[in-house]
């Protein structure tokens, strides 16, 4: 009977087990909303859609190639030919040009008038003196670019205590446990570099600068190199086939590369160009916010679908009677995604008054806070346009 009696508390926790598992799957994981935000221009570049597209000119290009080897140096300057150096600095342009016409406010224009002037100054003494003959165009986008990149293919050398002989156990409790000092070469390779990028947009009728940016990027990557452990630890890994050696330090092992030359430069001209496009241009970007675990189960579903008229329909019926915050909440994130900040700034109000320890209420309240005071900014600059 006592067995009997275990068995069922037995089968009552296995149930139990079981349906805490089922809920962390159905419920542990937080439901998000994906909303679209547009934010404002910081400089205001009304007017302007057609945008010629100049040279990006080469100030300064260094490359360096260091080996070593038996601990000597040497570092070898490569030197790039024209055509290279031509195809690096389309490349850069190509980066800024594709962002920013990705905003579908800008329109790119290429050609040959303004894009064969590879100096800076005579692009600006061609627009001063309004010599150029294309026209239907509202500003000239133009830069300069310093690159910096070196590559290391080396060595570290390390000191590593090794034991060579090994006396019986009584004669190691003396102090006869011998050990030899063995100098050990850990081969690494890494690249770093630095990528200075001046953008200039210039407006054409009147005659100025509308915006202007100096900004530097850096990049750095290294695998090999010396193990955290030692070296008598890494060789008796070695020697044990039920410990492997699992060395994300060695160049063997490791699984990651070092990046193109190409695509270093890249990922640097992104960058930078992302932070130009962003003040001079209104961005659109897909942002993710939690949904709160309130009580209506279909609404969050709802919400998470992008039906936000209809979640809206059903949160205002449920917290009409009972406020509950975590629901309030969820109206105030449905207000915000069909763009009705002042309603969403209330109802993300009324949740954060009823918690005000609560972080998410307050993020959002924080949030709706900066989109209504850009929104008059934001919509001047897309009546504008």
């Amino acid at each position: 009977m006592k067995k009997s009696n275990n068995f069922k508390k037995f089968r009552i926790n296995q149930k139990i087990l079981i349906f805490l598992i089922n809920s962390f799957f159905l419920f542990g994981c937080t439901k998000e909303a994906q909303i679209k935000v547009f934010s404002p221009a910081v400089i205001n570049t009304q007017n302007i859609k057609n945008i010629s597209v100049g040279e990006f000119e080469i100030k300064q290009i260094i490359l360096k190639y260091k080996t070593e080897r038996n601990g000597i140096w040497v570092t070898k300057n490569i030197v790039l030919d024209k055509s290279y150096q031509k195809s690096i600095s389309r490349s850069i342009r190509a980066r800024v040009v594709n962002l920013l016409t990705e905003t579908i406010y800008f329109r790119a224009i290429f050609d040959d008038e303004f894009e064969k002037i590879e100096k800076d100054d005579e692009l600006n003494q061609l627009v001063s003196t309004k010599g150029y003959r294309t026209e239907k165009i509202d500003a000239v986008l133009n830069g300069k670019i310093w690159l910096e990149i070196e590559r290391t293919d080396g060595v570290e050398l390390s000191k590593e205590e090794l034991e060579y002989f090994r006396p019986p156990l009584s004669k190691r409790r003396l102090g006869l446990n011998l050990s030899v000092d063995q100098v050990v070469w850990w081969p690494y390779k890494s690249t770093s570099g630095t990528l200075g990028l001046e953008i200039k947009m210039m407006r054409l009728n009147p005659t100025e600068m509308i915006a202007s940016t100096l900004e530097k990027r850096t990049f750095s990557q290294r695998i090999g190199g010396k193990h955290g452990e030692s070296f008598q630890k890494i060789s008796k890994k070695l020697s044990s086939t039920s410990s492997p050696l699992n060395s994300e330090n060695s160049i063997e092992s490791s699984k990651e590369i070092i990046p193109a030359f190409d695509q270093i430069i890249a990922d640097l001209a992104l960058s930078i160009a992302s932070s130009f496009v962003q003040r001079v241009s209104i961005t659109e970007k897909i942002v993710s916010y939690p949904i709160a675990n309130g009580s209506s189960e279909n609404s969050k579903i709802l919400i998470e679908a992008g039906a936000y008229d209809l979640a809206i329909e059903q949160l205002q019926k449920i917290t009409e009677n009972d406020p509950n915050p975590n629901d309030l909440y969820n109206l105030g994130l449905c207000f915000e995604a069909i763009g009705d900040y002042g309603l969403a700034y209330t109802t993300y109000k009324e949740a954060w008054i009823a918690q005000p320890e609560n972080l998410l209420f307050a993020k959002g309240l924080g949030r709706i806070e900066i989109l209504r005071r850009e929104r008059p900014k934001l919509q001047k600059q897309l009546i504008s346009r």
